[in-house]
């Protein structure tokens, strides 16, 4: 029987550090594909955030791209964090970038995802950057800024999720998820999408019409059906255990 307890206290004292690096792992992943979700949703109306992206900014000329950036010698994370928390645009320097008002844990996630760019990837595609189509740039930021507040509004009000987020790790891996995991997936979804209409907002009072339009239409609100089925599961699921 000491035997067995020792061997039980070995495994867990062996376990507990491998679980706790592989949720630290796990949690460092979602907070890349997160911050390049972010990313190309608010940044990408200025600056290209990426190899992959498709459509060029439709500031022109264009800010500096998050590679340059990522690659300078006077960034780290400290700067990205005190950058993205500081508006850069006053009467001095009127075309300079508003403050995105990100929170705490998005401008983590775009932190980590832009020290990422450091090293670009070998196999990553060449930069083949489109201008924006008429439906793409133009269009009204307040129409807009109207479907998405209905949205959330309408959602709020039946209980149902808004907003979208990158596929987990953890579902990348096929690990079931807990009823906190799926909670905290829906509150940041909803989050982004609060972030991203002050920030149109912002954009149309500054008389940035085609860039806050364009912003506004990478929002993704999906039917929320599968995650209140998820929902649902894990409820029940825990009230049976």
């Amino acid at each position: 029987m000491r035997v067995l307890c020792f061997a039980f206290l070995a495994i867990s004292a062996f376990s507990a550090p491998a679980t706790a690096q592989a949720q630290q792992a796990s949690s460092a992943a979602d907070d890349l594909q997160n911050g390049r979700y972010l990313a190309d949703v608010i940044c990408s109306i200025c600056h290209v955030t990426g190899p992959d992206q498709s459509v060029e900014p439709v500031l022109r000329p264009p800010a500096s791209s998050f590679e340059t950036i990522a690659q300078r010698s006077t960034t780290s994370a400290d700067s990205i964090r005190t950058f993205l928390a500081t508006t850069h645009r006053d009467i001095s320097n009127p075309a300079g970038m508003p403050n995105p008002e990100l929170l705490d844990f998005q401008i983590r996630q775009v932190e980590t995802y832009l020290l990422s760019l450091r090293e670009p990837s070998a196999s990553a595609p060449p930069l083949s950057v489109r201008k924006p189509s008429a439906a793409q740039a133009g269009g009204s930021c307040s129409t807009e800024i109207a479907r998405l507040e209905l949205a959330l509004s309408q959602a709020r009000a039946s209980g149902r999720v808004v907003g979208s987020a990158p596929e987990s790790s953890a579902a990348r891996l096929h690990r079931q998820p807990t009823v906190e995991s799926v909670e905290r997936a829906a509150s940041e979804a909803e989050k982004t999408v609060e972030t991203v209409l002050v920030f149109a907002r912002k954009l149309k009072a500054g008389g940035l019409d085609a860039e806050c339009a364009s912003m506004l239409r990478k929002v993704e609100l999906p039917a929320s059906r599968e995650v209140r089925k998820r929902r649902s599961q894990l409820s029940a699921r825990t009230f049976h255990s």
